[in-house]
């Protein structure tokens, strides 16, 4: 019933905008779009195109012509159709002083809209800002158009979200912004709280936050129904904590129900990172590498940006180690703008696949000061636990490890950090939890690794590394020594071990095994 009841309310603003459009009324087809104006824009117009009914409309009320600017932009989506609206928008600026507060809100958020399709993060950020603070002054927000400012607070906020990779302070400002979409909802029965809804539980799972993601989706289900793209949001978090209990076949089967939706603002980029990672635990990891460089070239401008290049990175970064290419995982985290947070953990992900266990842990020693995610703290307590594993003993690890166990138990299913370690480190990781009395998390029936075992012989010292890479070039143990500064006897017995951690007798086995494992990886 409720779903009938919302249909017949989305016809009813059609209805209600084409009366009005046919009887001259230009007025009221603006407030009819002011209260409807979601509606209006997730499902196709029925019967004559408003726009070929009165075009001069769009010129006696700004909020037409914004409407009627989006509609064409969905429909043709090229340039021709940005070029006008961009026309558009300075003319309608000028009128600002004049409009309505809820006019501007929403000419505001069409500006969000173009400047996201334009690949432009920081007017992203300054326009939904500007828009946030035109809701904010509303002194009261008339019951007939809640729908419409809980929407815009959410529209807002998921814009800010695209620029929170550049700007870790855009993402308290988007959950702020979310909560007060909630609130001027007033009643939970508008299809804004489910879009507020939607956002807060993918802000979540995205973050590591599973139990209050979960409850949230949960809290979905009693809400009403969600518009098409708001729905997406709702399977698309679904998907990431499917993928972080490991569970690939749901996560797959979500996330390919809302496809075709997916490309909507706020959508694309949780929905590609979602993607690539179920393919990835389906054992496909250069499926999920082309299927991530196919969706940065639709999204032409916004894929490009640098906002969508900080956020895909950490995920390209993973998939080109799953495949075997450490020196590829670290050029992507060295030429894309990633954060430093995410910077530190991938190369500290990419250094333990490389068995450098010290350079390790010189990349996460700093984030102890930083302020971090739920799923940044447990990826980086993981990749520390892994190294301090490879050379001591379990008794010093155990901070670290219990720190890891605490922040696993509490976020229900977050087993994601765990398999994005090496398989001999998860082994030896969930022993130790298990050791500690984390059984849960250490005993999980799904939980494996992502990422190939290059075996014990990947773990050469810097002395090792050295002469491995001087091999290269030298079969003299006297030129050997006579590059690196150090004798003839350390030669020898620097290969000897190089050698055996390699099961190798010969110097063109060992320099083909370093070559194939990527041990000789120039670093900056």
């Amino acid at each position: 019933m409720e779903r009938a009841n919302d249909t017949t309310s989305r016809t009813n603003g059609w209805s209600e905008l084409n009366e009005a459009l046919r009887s001259s009324q230009t007025a009221q087809a603006a407030q009819v779009a002011r209260e409807h104006w979601f509606d209006l824009l997730a499902w196709p117009a029925p019967g004559p195109d408003p726009v070929a009914q009165r075009p001069d409309a769009a010129v006696e009320e700004p909020v037409l012509a914004t409407l009627f600017a989006l509609m064409a932009l969905d429909r043709s989506g090229g340039r021709s159709a940005l070029r006008r609206w961009k026309a558009a928008i300075p003319s309608l600026g000028d009128q600002s002083s004049t409009m309505m507060t809820i006019d501007r809100a929403i000419i505001l958020a069409a500006d969000v809209e173009l400047h996201r399709r334009e690949g432009r993060p920081d007017r992203v950020a300054s326009a939904a800002r500007a828009g946030i603070a035109e809701l904010d002054a509303l002194p009261m927000v008339d019951a007939h158009l809640a729908d419409t400012v809980s929407g815009l607070y959410a529209r807002f906020g998921a814009s800010l979200l695209d620029s929170s990779v550049l700007d870790g302070a855009a993402t308290e400002e988007a959950l702020d912004t979310f909560v007060k979409g909630l609130e001027s909802a007033h009643d939970e029965a508008l299809p804004s709280a489910s879009a507020n809804l939607a956002m807060l539980a993918s802000v979540h799972a995205r973050h590591g936050d599973t139990s209050r993601a979960g409850n949230l989706v949960a809290a979905a289900a009693d809400a009403a129904p969600a518009r098409p793209d708001d729905a997406a949001m709702f399977r698309t978090a679904e998907a990431i904590l499917a993928v972080d209990r490991l569970d690939a076949p749901t996560a797959t089967g979500l996330l390919a129900r809302v496809a075709g939706a997916a490309g909507r603002a706020g959508h694309w980029i949780p929905f590609v990172v979602a993607t690539a990672s179920a393919e990835l635990l389906n054992g496909y990891p250069g499926r999920a590498l082309a299927f991530l460089d196919q969706s940065v070239r639709e999204g032409g401008a916004e894929g490009r940006s640098e906002a969508a290049r900080a956020a895909l990175a950490p995920v390209r970064a993973v998939l080109q180690l799953s495949l075997g290419h450490p020196d590829a995982a670290s050029a992507v985290l060295r030429r894309e703008p990633v954060g430093e947070v995410a910077r530190r953990i991938g190369t500290a992900r990419v250094e333990l696949v490389l068995g450098r266990h010290g350079a390790a842990l010189q990349q996460l020693r700093p984030l102890s000061a930083m302020n971090l995610s739920v799923r940044q703290s447990s990826e980086a307590s993981a990749l520390e636990a892994a190294a301090l594993l490879r050379f001591s003993s379990e008794q010093r690890a155990a901070p670290v490890l219990d720190h890891l166990g605490a922040i696993l138990s509490n976020s229900r299913e977050l087993l994601l950090p765990l398999a994005l370690l090496p398989p001999q480190d998860l082994m030896r990781v969930t022993r130790a939890l298990d050791s500690l009395g984390y059984e849960e998390v250490a005993s999980a029936a799904t939980l494996r690794s992502v990422l190939p075992d290059a075996g014990p012989g990947v773990i050469l010292t810097r002395r090792e590394t050295a002469v491995l890479a001087a091999l290269l070039t030298h079969s003299s143990h006297t030129a050997i020594a006579a590059q690196l500064s150090v004798s003839v006897n350390t030669v020898k017995s620097q290969l000897r071990s190089v050698y055996r951690k390699l099961d190798v007798s010969t110097r063109d086995q060992a320099i083909a095994v370093a070559l194939e494992r990527h041990l000789l990886v120039e670093k900056e």
